[in-house]
């Protein structure tokens, strides 16, 4: 099982402190325990970002879940959204 942070979530948590967005990153162990990380994102007038990499199944983290408020958005859109 890997332990290193996928190299988008590193791309995306220094676009969230370079960008001035509060954020939580969150490391957990799923009922099957296998490893996942997630981050929520939050910034005034901006959605909440919440985004998901597991390790079920392939052993290493890939991205699960990326959510824009309600609706899912992909990780290069949550970037843009950082970003813009």
């Amino acid at each position: 099982m890997s332990d290193v942070m996928p190299k988008r979530l590193a791309q995306l948590v220094e676009a969230l402190l370079h960008n001035g967005w509060n954020f939580q990153i969150v490391h957990g162990k799923d009922t099957g325990d296998s490893p996942f990380v997630s981050v929520e994102a939050l910034k005034a007038g901006r959605e909440h970002l919440c985004l998901t990499w597991h390790t079920r199944a392939s052993g290493r983290y890939r991205l699960f879940s990326c959510m824009a408020g309600k609706h899912d958005i992909t990780l290069g859109a949550a970037l843009d959204e950082v970003t813009s």
